[in-house]
C-alpha cells in the first residue's frame, strides 16, 4: 500500500492524467485494506460503498476513527446525481479542499445522522 501513496501523488501532480486514475487507485486500497480484516469495515458501510460504485463512483474511502466517520465517495462530476440518488437516506456533508488542514467545524456526540 504504500507504494500507493508515490502513484497517487504522481497522478495529482500531473495534468495530463485522468483523474479517475485516482479513483480507481482509492478502489484498490480499499480491497487491499478489506482484505487485512474484517474488523476494517461493516456491512452497512460494504453495502453504502457497494451502491456508491454501482452507481458510477470510481472509489472511496473511510475517514474517521471507529464507530463513527465518514464514507468518502470520489466520482466524477457526470456520476455524482446517480450516486446521490442512490444514497439518499445517509447524510450528505458537502466539502470543500483548504490548505489550512483540518479543522473540527461542528461536533456533537450521540446523534446518528441516519435520515429516515
Amino acid at each position: 500500500m504504500h507504494e500507493m501513496v508515490d502513484e497517487s501523488i504522481a497522478i495529482l501532480k500531473d495534468e495530463n492524467r485522468d483523474l479517475a486514475e485516482f479513483g480507481r487507485l482509492l478502489n484498490e486500497s480499499w480491497k487491499l485494506k478489506r482484505g487485512l480484516t474484517d474488523k476494517i469495515t461493516t456491512d452497512l458501510v460494504d453495502n453504502l460503498y457497494k451502491a456508491a460504485l454501482s452507481a458510477g463512483a470510481e472509489g472511496g474511502k473511510l475517514l474517521g476513527a471507529g464507530g463513527g466517520g465518514f464514507l468518502l465517495i470520489f466520482a466524477r462530476l457526470d456520476a455524482q446525481k446517480q450516486i446521490k440518488e442512490r444514497l439518499k437516506n445517509i447524510l450528505h456533508v458537502p466539502f470543500k479542499f483548504e490548505t489550512s488542514g483540518s479543522q473540527i467545524v461542528f461536533y456533537q456526540p450521540n446523534i446518528s445522522y441516519v435520515i429516515k
